[in-house]
């Protein structure tokens, strides 16, 4: 269940319009261009005092190191830029999440054609299967909020990655996804390593009777920026509307933090970009 913290329908002074959300190692990053300023900069995630709108526009694209705002400031949806930002390096959106070639219709190698991993991660005793380029294996498991990550296979392609990565779901029972209550409800307490090396164990032994994994170790994911655990499971807010709180810590897409009547809750930050805010006092 969702809570608003406020919400209005006519919210003024947003003027700072969220590009990205994303992690360098352990440190995340809120980058924003200002309207005002017409200059991109980082928001401070030590401090939560923000109006975020409803609204959502295409966040533009990178030249090179140059931003290039979206020239016709198009409406966007659950991707965050429309096809004319995106086309120069992916032409086809819904391949982001549903592979449709190998990068051979497309042409498209630097998207569809790198080798990619089917891989098991932790989130305390919950396990899942996902599926990312090679190069990106930790930073993806570092977007998600997992304990612990462990290549399962390698594949030559997106494709391919993407369908053994169903396969594997609908053969052991694996989610393919963890929603944000099951895992904020594992954050009260630090995760156990033993159990997680024990789940993780448990479901290679029986990948490893259908099809032989990569021999590589699992590597576990402890330096999220947390000062403190809550006490009890933290609830999602709405992300439109004003959020103020102490900052507990973030881990994968969530803000953990305090709000003013002392109760614990969590802000979808990978849900701001696209959207346009305002740095209260």
């Amino acid at each position: 269940m969702l809570y608003q913290v406020t919400s209005s329908s006519e919210m003024n002074g947003l003027d700072k319009h969220v590009l990205s959300f994303y992690w360098d190692d352990f440190q995340p990053h809120l980058l924003f261009f200002d309207l005002v300023t017409r200059k991109v900069d980082h928001l401070s995630l030590e401090r939560l005092a923000l109006e975020v709108g409803d609204g959502r526009t295409c966040v533009g694209r990178f030249d090179e190191d140059r931003y290039v705002p979206c020239p016709s400031a198009r409406n966007v949806g659950r991707i965050t830029s429309c096809r004319e930002c995106m086309a120069p390096w992916i032409p086809v959106q819904s391949c982001i999440f549903e592979p449709q070639c190998s990068g051979d219709r497309c042409d498209h190698p630097e998207f569809c054609q790198r080798q990619h991993y089917v891989y098991l991660a932790s989130f305390s005793n919950m396990i899942k299967v996902g599926m990312t380029s090679v190069g990106r294996l930790r930073e993806r498991a570092i977007e998600q909020g997992a304990d612990a990550v462990r290549p399962l296979f390698i594949c030559r392609d997106r494709r391919e990655a993407r369908e053994l990565e169903k396969e594997t779901s609908r053969r052991f029972k694996i989610p393919q996804e963890v929603r944000a209550p099951r895992i904020a409800s594992t954050w009260t307490s630090p995760p156990s390593r033993s159990s997680i090396e024990h789940v993780q164990d448990h479901y290679i032994r029986k990948i490893g009777r259908w099809r032989e994994p990569l021999n590589e170790g699992l590597v576990f994911l402890d330096r999220y920026p947390i000062r403190e655990l809550p006490r009890t499971a933290p609830r999602p807010v709405v992300t439109a509307g004003t959020h103020r709180g102490e900052v507990m810590g973030i881990k994968g897409r969530y803000m953990i933090f305090r709000d003013e009547g002392g109760t614990s809750r969590l802000l979808d930050l990978s849900d701001l970009p696209s959207r346009s805010i305002c740095v209260l006092d």
